[in-house]
């Protein structure tokens, strides 16, 4: 039986905006790292215009500051949620005093101090960052496309103790602040707005969906069928690389589209009806509006073979309706060596999965991420010290014979553990892989089925590490095991 929300909802979705121009082009990048150094991102379409009676070219720049970088889809989300803070207040000053943790519960951000740093780190970053828009900012009053540059924000005031009221009984005591550029604010003034379903907005777990989303719903006010060239569409409105040939484009797009499309906010279509050819080298994708409404709550559907691989992927941050899918259209390796993959970045507090880490696990999934180079270099290193154990019994025992000692450590380790009973031995060694490192617990799961010599090393070394620690605490030397064990 479903309960009623602690708010009112109808109500609340009534107050949520987004600016027509940012949802035009891009503002930010849709990954989480960038090239180093890269300070510039850069978008350009061609268009009709009216009030000029010619096509013009429409280019916006973003350029960054030193210090904070270019921003990417976890400082939109930011700017977005902005917006929706100053629209509860029907956008009656630029200057908006809030708390950050009002700001998380509206982003669906947990509460915990890195959030709050992130917040802090993403508003310094848009003080820093300014946009160049060549004939592609729309002005209501001169209604046509002009040339502007400007910040989004004038100012950022961040109270390290934010509280609800001070002594002074002001409502904006003990709140941080920010200031809306002039230009900005008075797009906002001018009605240049359109409503968004911000809660199914924040629904979406790819970047790449969230980023089609704002783009089409603002399209789909005039029309409901669209077409645009795939590059144009890809790459300058929805931020794309540019150095994906027409099947990357595709294959990265086709699991946001397909996210779409199972909330009803897009019609199904096959790959055939989506992407159509138009000449060699030139393809055009459409979009049809989907009749239903966006759906917010979708259960977890999985069998029971597939319910370890969803139950991985939730307690990792993705939402029941994302594992499902994922689960779905995903192979077992793929989703367990991405998984792999994020545990370890975030194991190193890695940047490229600190803003969200369960947006990168989706994408790495969904989009089959090439493993880094890092990634790559730590495994193999894993792999050559667990290989250490076989290779004992094969290359090494060619070039010399085991000692006396180490023929008797190796029998006395292995009589132990066949003296205990078949459900001990299963208990110690499920206790000895919950207590190893997440990586290689993970490789070990992964191992597990087909039971190769990467895993019988590993869960070897696991076990003789074991008894031999039980030994020494037991007082006993080095030369053995002993028989103490028993």
């Amino acid at each position: 039986m479903s309960s009623l929300p602690e708010f009112a909802e109808p109500q609340a979705r009534e107050t949520y905006r987004d600016e027509l121009n940012f949802a035009e082009f891009p503002l930010a990048s849709l990954t989480t790292t960038l090239p180093k150094g890269q300070k510039t991102l850069e978008f350009s379409d061609e268009i009709f215009d009216k009030a000029r009676r010619e096509r013009v070219t429409r280019k916006l720049t973003i350029t960054a500051s030193d210090k904070y970088g270019l921003p990417t889809a976890t400082d939109d989300e930011v700017i977005l949620g902005l917006i929706q803070l100053s629209a509860r207040s029907n956008f009656d000053a630029r200057r908006v005093y809030f708390t950050r943790y009002e700001l998380l519960k509206l982003l669906n951000w947990s509460d915990d101090s890195r959030n709050y740093a992130r917040i802090e780190e993403s508003l310094n970053r848009w003080l820093g960052v300014t946009l160049y828009y060549d004939k592609s900012w729309w002005s209501k009053e001169e209604q046509s496309w002009v040339s502007e540059g400007f910040h989004i924000l004038d100012q950022v005031t961040i109270l390290d103790k934010e509280r609800r009221k001070r002594t002074t009984g002001k409502p904006e005591a003990g709140k941080s602040s920010f200031v809306w550029n002039e230009l900005v604010f008075d797009s906002f003034k001018s009605g240049y707005l359109k409503q968004i379903d911000f809660k199914f907005y924040k629904s979406l777990e790819s970047a790449v969906s969230k980023r089609i989303y704002r783009f089409l719903d603002k399209r789909f006010y005039h029309r409901d069928h669209l077409e645009f060239d795939l590059r144009t569409f890809a790459c300058e409105h929805i931020g794309l690389s540019k150095k994906y040939h027409n099947g990357e484009l595709k294959r990265v797009l086709r699991p946001a589209i397909e996210e779409l499309e199972e909330s009803g906010f897009l019609t199904t279509a096959t790959a055939e009806e989506r992407f159509v050819k138009k000449v060699r080298g030139e393809w055009s994708i459409r979009f049809q509006r989907g009749s239903a409404r966006p759906a917010l709550e979708k259960p977890l559907e999985t069998d029971a073979k597939n319910h370890e691989l969803a139950t991985l992927l939730v307690a990792r941050g993705l939402t029941p309706k994302a594992a499902a899918r994922v689960v779905g259209k995903s192979n077992e390796s793929t989703i367990r060596e991405k998984i792999a993959l994020l545990d370890w970045l975030v194991s190193k507090k890695d940047r490229r999965v600190e803003r969200s880490p369960a947006g990168f696990l989706y994408r790495a999934i969904t989009e089959d991420f090439p493993l880094p180079d890092d990634y790559r270099r730590e495994l193999e290193k894993v792999r050559t010290r667990v290989k250490a154990v076989p290779a004992a019994k094969t290359k090494k025992t060619e070039e010399r014979t085991p000692t006396a000692s180490e023929i008797s450590d190796r029998k006395r380790i292995d009589e132990y553990w066949r003296s205990l009973p078949a459900p001990e031995q299963e208990r110690i060694e499920k206790e000895l892989v919950e207590k190893s490192p997440r990586f290689l617990r993970e490789q070990y799961m992964e191992g597990r089925e087909g039971r190769g010599v990467l895993f019988q090393a590993f869960r070897q070394a696991m076990i003789d590490k074991y008894v031999r620690e039980l030994m020494r605490q037991k007082g006993e030397d080095r030369g053995g095991v002993g028989r103490e064990a028993r």
